[in-house]
């Protein structure tokens, strides 16, 4: 009997303090501590993913060396040596922020350092089979069963790629939660713990690399980049937010 009272005192102690807890924590874990500057270095850093996709979209070595294997290949190896030197700058923003005393913060910096690691281990791993068709092209040994393999290599690599860069996603969902104040009650509400002015600068900064022609949200079929700067877009110019010196 004194053990069931026991438990009984116990639970109903647990959830008369839960909201109190979820409150703590929720200010514990997500201080409002240089989140503009983070949110405008982790902007900046997808500008570079920018580069990036604009390199091959834009710029495909196939399109401009279609009839020229040799150039087109030099042209493959070159482009992702320069994305892995942008994706070095990507992770050179993020770096200091794993040691901030916002946990949300640290968290978010943490998946992108982790993301942009595995995008450059793939990126040295497509490079490495590119020199090996580069060799097997100058030395006249190209077979159709080795282009076969060579396609599907490219191909299993590719999808490397998606897979790490949906990292991108999850940290762009995590800082629409690292953008609510402190002075919340809770996670649900809608204070942000930047101003009017530096909510407009975001979006400018956004502006400078991508059009403000993609509906708010994650939507099906979107690019990882795409995805990321509708989510970040919605929090910034939906009215139902309020700026820090609004409210």
């Amino acid at each position: 009997m004194i053990v069931r009272l026991f438990l009984c005192f116990t639970s109903l102690m647990l959830l008369t303090a839960h909201p109190a807890t979820a409150e703590d924590d929720f200010r514990k874990n997500n201080p409002d501590i240089k989140k503009y500057e983070f949110v405008r270095s982790y902007i900046t850093a997808l500008g570079y993913m920018e580069d990036i996709y604009d390199r091959w979209n834009k710029n495909e070595p196939r399109a401009h060396f279609a009839h020229q294997n040799d150039k087109l290949i030099k042209a493959s190896i070159n482009d992702l040596a320069l994305d892995n030197s942008d994706l070095r700058i990507i992770k050179n923003y993020l770096l200091k922020y794993l040691t901030s005393p916002n946990i949300l913060m640290r968290k978010i910096a943490d998946i992108v350092v982790r993301t942009v690691s595995l995008d450059i281990a793939v990126n040295d791993d497509e490079k490495a089979l590119w020199d090996k068709w580069y060799a097997l092209y100058i030395a006249g040994q190209v077979t159709k069963q080795k282009e076969d393999k060579f396609v599907h290599e490219q191909y299993a690599m590719e999808l490397r790629r998606k897979e790490a860069d949906k990292g991108f996603i999850q940290a762009s969902v995590l800082l629409t939660k690292l953008l609510v104040s402190d002075k919340n009650k809770d996670a649900k509400g809608h204070l942000l713990a930047i101003t009017a002015q530096e909510r407009q600068k975001l979006l400018e900064k956004l502006d400078s690399f991508s059009t403000d022609n993609l509906a708010w949200g994650l939507k099906a079929g979107q690019r990882t980049l795409e995805g990321s700067i509708a989510v970040i877009r919605e929090i910034l110019e939906d009215s139902i937010w309020i700026s820090i010196n609004e409210k």
